[in-house]
């Protein structure tokens, strides 16, 4: 189960909102004990400039910078999200999102990924999914709004 605070909601939105009609996305981050309760937004740049409406790419340096400031916190990174910007997929993941959840699995097999569908720029639907490495698929993960 994935606790998100209201104002971590709010928060990614907004990033949402002024990236659109571009995709955006970052990292959340907070502690494992009892559940992935989020503490932490760390939104990150696209890097992507060639198809920034369909794919979010970070930079190696950024994401670095990010995992030590978690770190020094005493936080976990425990979630990836990125939006999809008027997409026919809505909060599903697309083969893209499988296909990168799947090479992380191995390393990072507890990630959960968030995705949060924007359209026309104001209407944001979100939902948070855990890649299965064994079934080669996502499975859809609760979250409580707290």
């Amino acid at each position: 189960m994935l606790r998100l605070k209201k104002e971590s909601i709010e928060e990614i939105k907004k990033q949402a909102g002024e990236s659109y009609p571009y995709e955006c996305g970052g990292f959340l981050a907070g502690g494992n004990a009892s559940g992935k309760e989020i503490t932490a937004v760390y939104p990150m740049k696209n890097l992507n400039s060639h198809q920034p409406r369909i794919r979010f790419e970070i930079d190696p340096k950024e994401f670095q910078r990010i995992e030590a400031e978690a770190t020094k916190d005493g936080l976990q990174l425990l979630v990836f999200y990125h939006t999809h910007p008027d997409s026919p997929l809505k909060t599903n993941p697309s083969a893209f999102d499988r296909e990168r959840a799947e090479g992380l699995s191995t390393f990072w097999p507890d990630l959960s990924y968030l995705i949060v569908s924007v359209d026309k720029g104001k209407e944001f639907q979100l939902a948070s999914w855990v890649f299965n490495p064994a079934q080669g698929g996502f499975e859809k993960e609760e979250i409580e709004v707290v």
